[in-house]
């Protein structure tokens, strides 16, 4: 079991798409990775040229998690109303920018400075170009999902499909009574484990 767990994991692995999104990002990575970083001024060319990085990235992770949404997660992307979808992948492309990006940014100033942390103190340009980074990525990101949507409204009215859309709000209905049946049998559950626990207490206090 756990060899064929293996087994499919390097599969999905080497998926086409998946292998064209690594392969793209190691393109990303060379153009824009930390050997190219320049200590450039706010809004001079060289961070214009970060910023469109910002922007690529952005714009590029908001499809590559939208199509691992509706491949590996497909229950969700089916159920899961579409301005949410979006809503939650500006968001994780955000953290992704937040966490990875700007940590190793931060890691490489740290590197780079000697006097780090009472740099930190007047680094307001840092901030800025931070704030301007995350911002850049998450409209990016917003700008795709816009795009998505658009496409998605277009190919509805162009092309529409009655069957389909009779299927998904069927799924969407029964997938509304099997979360009431799931909240039902939770909240049978809490009530047992608190009789549970008022009877303990009762019989010894």
């Amino acid at each position: 079991m756990r060899f064929q767990r293996l087994k499919n994991f390097f599969r999905e692995l080497t998926d086409p798409p998946n292998l064209l999104i690594f392969f793209v990002n190691l393109i990303f990575t060379y153009i824009w990775g930390p050997w190219g970083w320049v200590n450039a001024e706010l809004w001079g060319s060289d961070w214009w040229f970060d910023t469109l990085g910002h922007a690529i990235f952005g714009f590029g992770w908001a499809f590559a998690l939208l199509y691992w949404a509706k491949k590996y997660l497909n229950w969700i992307f089916v159920q899961l109303h579409k301005f949410l979808l979006a809503i939650v992948i500006i968001a994780m492309v955000t953290w992704i920018e937040t966490q990875f990006w700007e940590g190793i940014e931060f890691l490489w100033d740290k590197w780079l400075q000697p006097n780090f942390f009472p740099h930190l103190a007047t680094a307001q340009k840092g901030n800025l170009d931070t704030t301007l980074d995350i911002l850049f990525t998450s409209y990016a990101a917003a700008i795709a999902m816009v795009f998505w949507g658009a496409y998605r409204k277009f190919f509805a009215w162009k092309w529409p499909n009655e069957a389909l859309k009779e299927a998904h709000e069927e799924i969407i209905e029964r997938s509304k009574l099997s979360a009431e049946e799931i909240q039902y049998i939770q909240t049978e559950h809490k009530k047992l484990v608190i009789a549970k626990i008022r009877s303990f207490w009762e019989k010894h206090f």
